[in-house]
């Protein structure tokens, strides 16, 4: 870490402190990070065959090599005293042919890892799904991949709960659901109302029936928890069908997540279009309540009624003033209402931001560092919002940034950069950058520091 700065204000009464036990922590997952080599065939795996290739021409044969590479990886964060490291276990890698027992050559990739973070001082938070279904496995249409995703789940509980304490089920549902089986973007894109409706419960129920199992699997005292990719939703204007329409895309993307999760069922505008797929039992399975909830949050969402579209919803024009990124707009107010909404909402739950971050149009390296101060900007607004939530008196227990590294983002494939630590497709060399000094700043002093002057 020597080519980063010390951008710390040296007047500590001025800090935006955080509680002591505030977590810090980085983000990444398998689909996005690990190469296909040694695992099974999976729904992303189908979807770049299917297209020949993302967005800027890419796909996700080798993404970072991380499942090769991560010692570097946690050594650049463990320097930079990065407390947790949130990644996910790749479902087909586990289990890359079918049901029954695992790939012991796959666990043990899981176990190295969790091994190399505890040696360097930096706590294990696994995800058991983000986003990669083994081709075998079928999709969220099918009320029998639930049982599926619990049997898994608990494979990886026996195998690593000695040494995890936090756990995460699943990653962004919602994003799943509605990016997925609604609007053709991500895996298995599809593009059809009920499918939608189905990959929505289909998710809780699977959830509900992880949580099952995790709960009779894992020594006492570990935590489990969720992540929903929670957005406050606006309408584009005024006008009453696009209010209602924004009434609706909440109800769709936060409230059908997170209602049923605390024993609330699923939100009246959408749940006529649910209970054919409600079975007796089901909403009891699903109401966790669980030890803790993660909210992934980048910016608002704005939309628009659109009677010729899938469920009758399109994005909308943002506000022009607005400062964008190369994915999203900027909106740190939008990070505390959510937060504070949380809290009034479902009885003060403990909270995880466990994912916020920044596309940028990095410079190339230079003198073993890329200057990205922009990102340190964004950054800085981000944790300053976190920060006035938790003094409200959010619980508001730690922050991942998204992400680790530069990686595979999904369709965008690597046109998005969000990492703390740059990636050279061609070499695969890690440098890191200058927002990774000033998150080991903001770490040190336990606080939101102010981004440095350019």
């Amino acid at each position: 870490m020597t080519a980063i700065r010390d951008h710390a204000s040296p007047d500590g009464a001025t800090m935006a402190r955080f509680h002591p036990d505030f977590v810090w922590g980085v983000a990444a997952s398998a689909a996005q990070t690990e190469s296909r080599n040694g695992r099974g065939h999976s729904n992303w795996d189908a979807l770049c065959e299917a297209r020949g290739a993302m967005l800027d021409g890419s796909t996700n044969v080798l993404c970072t090599h991380f499942e090769e590479r991560y010692p570097t990886d946690l050594a650049l964060l463990a320097d930079a005293g990065v407390q947790a490291f949130r990644f996910s276990i790749a479902w087909p890698r586990v289990q890359p042919n079918g049901p029954g027992a695992a790939n012991a050559a796959g666990l043990a990739v899981y176990d190295r890892m969790v091994d190399a973070m505890l040696e360097r001082g930096i706590t294990p938070w696994p995800t058991l799904f983000h986003w990669d279904v083994p081709s075998w496995a079928g999709d969220f249409r099918d009320r029998d991949i639930c049982q599926r995703l619990a049997d898994y789940a608990e494979i990886v509980a026996r195998a690593l709960g000695d040494r995890v304490q936090q756990w995460i089920v699943l990653n962004e549902p919602n994003s799943v659901a509605l990016r997925g089986y609604a609007a053709q973007v991500h895996a298995p894109a599809l593009n059809n109302a009920e499918s939608a409706f189905a990959a929505i419960h289909h998710q809780n129920l699977a959830q509900g029936l992880a949580f099952r199992a995790l709960r009779a699997t894992l020594p006492s005292g570990r935590r489990i928890g969720t992540t929903v990719n929670l957005q406050p939703v606006r309408a584009e204007d005024d006008l009453a069908e696009n209010q209602a329409a924004a009434a609706m895309v909440d109800a769709l993307w936060n409230r059908a997540f997170v209602d049923p999760l605390y024993g609330k069922g699923y939100p009246a505008l959408v749940a006529e279009r649910l209970a054919p797929l409600v079975r007796d039992g089901d909403l009891e399975l699903i109401a966790v309540k669980p030890d803790f909830l993660g909210m992934n949050y980048y910016s608002r969402i704005y939309v628009r009624q659109a009677p010729g579209e899938v469920l009758g919803i399109a994005q909308g024009q943002a506000p022009q003033h607005l400062a964008s990124t190369a994915y999203f707009h900027v909106e740190p107010d939008g990070l505390a209402e959510m937060l504070l909404r949380l809290h009034e909402e479902y009885g003060a739950p403990e909270i995880y931001v466990t994912e916020t971050g920044f596309a940028m149009p990095d410079p190339p390296p230079h003198d073993g560092v890329v200057e990205d101060g922009g990102r340190i900007a964004h950054l800085a607004s981000y944790l300053k919002a976190a920060h006035s939530a938790q003094a409200q008196g959010v619980r508001l227990k730690g922050l991942f940034y998204w992400s680790a590294t530069d990686n595979w983002e999904w369709a965008q494939g690597f046109a998005k950069r969000f990492g703390l630590i740059h990636v050279d497709r061609d070499t695969q060399a890690r440098t890191p950058k200058r927002s990774l000094g000033y998150f080991a700043d903001c770490i040190r002093h336990n606080a939101a520091l102010d981004a440095p002057p350019p």
